[in-house]
């Protein structure tokens, strides 16, 4: 259950701010009624999506420490986007999740997100869902401007908790309320309509047979077991009682579907409440990725994507665009997983922090010399360039990685 702002909201108990963009309140006093109380009422639904969403709520809403941040809020300008991207029992099929918090005095994040929006508006068919966890409505998103977008809020953690921000990510995921979905973060350009083929393929492959989240493989081997191979790109880490990695280390960008749900809230709780999960210590695990890799090593998880994003976006015009290998060669190999290297997807820059860096990008794509020609060939591994993941895994069938 999602609620929309609405003028009325002293009476709830709201704490409001209003801004150019016509946003309204993010808080609210939390026994006014919760998302908590929603999931016991979906319980009974039957269908399996609110059956994972109860599990996961349930494990938030056991107690008043973890329980106030299962509010979430629809901008009350979202409202004809909401209805268009979510159905009548308020659940959307598929889209892409952002989180995001914009500061008063402005910053870059807001700029980034919106840029990160436009890329979806020009390349995917699934719709965005941004969930802002500041005090401010980024006031570059426009439900005009992007009818496929519903911009969300809820509260950001209490400075008390010791909580690096990024583990809002954890809880995007939850009050999204997507069947499908895929996490990305705002320094993210989506660059070519076959992205969407992550959000395809998660729905294959995330099922109540395999319920974990995936990740794409990381350009960091961070495995303690290859310390001594002098290969890759190597950043060992360790953590108390720290699982034997089941799979490479995995990027931050999680797809996942309803089934993923009760793991997400599982581990999401443990480092809320800074106790163990698994026999594993969560209180000194700093971020999110960490977690996220710990987490499915601890529970014996075994898929991961091929990279499907690199750093920056120059590789549009040195790489994808002319077709040519990026370094290092092998890309990222390590001794174990990967040892000629790690396929990777051209399909989502990431990491790039500059605005009008971005603005170029998007205008290179833009180019009616591009737009009417055949697109290139997205992926590559060892030296070649691929025009769809069928091909490559024909050529390499025993790869560690799927797309």
């Amino acid at each position: 259950m999602i609620k929309a702002f609405r003028p009325a909201w002293a009476a709830l108990g709201l704490l409001c701010f209003t801004n150019e963009a016509g946003a309204t309140s993010l808080r609210r006093d939390v026994k006014a009624g919760s998302l908590c109380e929603f999931a016991e009422k979906v319980a009974a639904g039957g269908s399996s999506w609110n059956a994972n969403l109860h599990e996961a709520w349930h494990q938030l809403c056991q107690d008043s420490q973890t329980s106030p941040y299962m509010e979430v809020f629809l901008d009350k300008r979202f409202k004809e986007n909401y209805h268009h991207v979510y159905k009548s029992d308020g659940w959307a099929d598929s889209a892409w999740v952002n989180y995001v918090a914009v500061k008063k005095s402005g910053g870059v994040f807001g700029k980034l997100t919106e840029r990160l929006v436009e890329s979806i508006h020009r390349f995917s068919q699934h719709p965005i869902i941004v969930v802002n966890f500041g005090q401010e409505a980024p006031e570059e998103l426009s439900p005009r401007r992007f009818p496929r977008l519903v911009l969300l809020h809820a509260r950001g953690f209490d400075p008390a908790l010791r909580l690096s921000f990024n583990f809002n990510k954890l809880r995007a995921i939850l009050l999204a309320q997507a069947k499908v979905g895929a996490s990305l973060d705002s320094d993210m350009l989506l660059v070519g309509p076959q992205a969407d083929q992550l959000l395809n393929r998660t729905a294959e492959e995330i099922t109540e047979k395999y319920r974990f989240p995936m990740m794409p493989t990381h350009f960091l081997d961070r495995d303690l077991r290859d310390k001594n191979s002098g290969k890759g790109n190597f950043l060992p880490y360790s953590c108390k009682n720290c699982p034997e990695p089941t799979m490479r280390w995995g990027q931050a960008q999680p797809t996942w579907t309803h089934w993923s749900f009760p793991f997400v809230s599982r581990w999401l709780t443990a480092k809320m409440k800074g106790r163990s999960q698994n026999g594993v210590p969560t209180d000194d695990i700093a971020e999110d990725e960490d977690l996220l890799n710990v987490a499915l090593w601890s529970e014996g998880a075994t898929k991961s994507w091929c990279a499907f994003q690199t750093g920056g976006i120059n590789f549009l015009w040195e790489n994808l665009y002319p077709q040519h290998p990026p370094g290092p060669y092998p890309y990222y190999e390590d001794p174990r997983y990967f040892p000629a290297g790690i396929p990777v997807a051209f399909w989502f820059g990431h990491a790039e922090k500059d605005p009008a860096h971005i603005d170029n990008a998007l205008t290179f794509l833009s180019d009616s010399s591009r737009i009417n020609t055949q697109p290139p060939k997205p992926f590559y591994h060892n030296m070649t360039f691929f025009a769809s993941f069928k091909e490559l895994k024909q050529a390499y069938p025993d790869l560690k990685c799927t797309l």
